[in-house]
């Protein structure tokens, strides 16, 4: 996972997840979305801990706030309204599939291309039904059903958009209180902005420059670094941050009682 985000891929990403998923909970490999981001977050309380704690700039206040989030109870999974069959008008009714992982694996960015979107949209419609005839879209290219949806009214483009907007969606939801005495929220919703939210410190310069000092300041080898798990070396590595805050204050006292101080 670490050599995945080091990549910036989010297609890389969302394979090297899934293969992690697939070997922890079995399956298909191709779950819905939302089932694949809970398993994610399941995965991720029972590896390093149900709480974890984060530091997030307030956008009304702008200012830092600490924050925990528990993984089990935070975690909340909207209920589906979705009705796979959608009326465009009187004799036209588009039949959709759920998306898959897969599906989002092949339009990673449909959140911010159009050409991606039309996509996204576009591989989960199953059947294209009016008075005449029943169109099996497996029959179609793409090309041709991204053109069916390009031609669609704004009216018609809104009923597909609410459709998917009704789909299960798994939400963490934490509260949090300002310096202004004011009670406040934050949503982290959708899978890359988990990614980015819980793996935002993991990168490979930090990975070595910590196994460096649990190896030449703490007296760990890289055998037992690399073989401990998740939540071990995360209590390990804060243990070290730790000591070295400590060392870091104990220096500037020193040097602030010195008499050249």
């Amino acid at each position: 996972m670490l050599l995945a985000k080091h990549s910036e891929n989010k297609q890389t990403i969302l394979k090297t997840l899934t293969n992690i998923i697939s070997t922890c909970f079995g399956g298909s490999k191709d779950w819905s979305i939302a089932d694949f981001e809970h398993m994610f977050l399941l995965l991720r309380a029972k590896s390093i801990g149900e709480v974890e704690g984060f530091t997030i700039k307030c956008p009304v206040t702008a200012e830092d706030v600490n924050i925990k989030i528990n993984l089990l109870k935070d975690v909340k999974l909207t209920k589906s309204k979705a009705n796979n069959k959608v009326k465009l008008n009187e004799n036209l009714v588009v039949v959709f599939k759920e998306p898959t992982i897969k599906t989002l694996a092949k339009y990673p960015d449909y959140k911010e291309t159009t050409e991606q979107l039309y996509g996204f949209m576009g591989s989960c419609i199953k059947q294209i039904q009016n008075q005449k005839e029943i169109i099996d879209c497996s029959e179609l290219s793409e090309k041709e059903i991204i053109e069916f949806i390009e031609n669609l009214t704004s009216i018609q483009f809104k009923s597909i958009t609410d459709y998917f907007d009704s789909l299960p969606q798994v939400e963490i939801i934490s509260k949090y209180e300002t310096s202004d005495g004011v009670k406040r929220e934050i949503k982290i919703k959708g899978l890359f902005d988990y990614i980015n939210f819980f793996f935002s410190h993991l990168n490979l310069q930090l990975f070595y420059t910590q196994n460096f000092q649990m190896k030449y300041q703490h007296n760990y080898s890289l055998e037992e670094i690399e073989n401990m798990i998740p939540f071990e070396r995360a209590v390990y590595v804060e243990q070290v941050r730790a000591h070295l805050n400590k060392e870091k204050q104990r220096l500037s006292q020193n040097i602030g009682a010195s008499p050249n101080g």
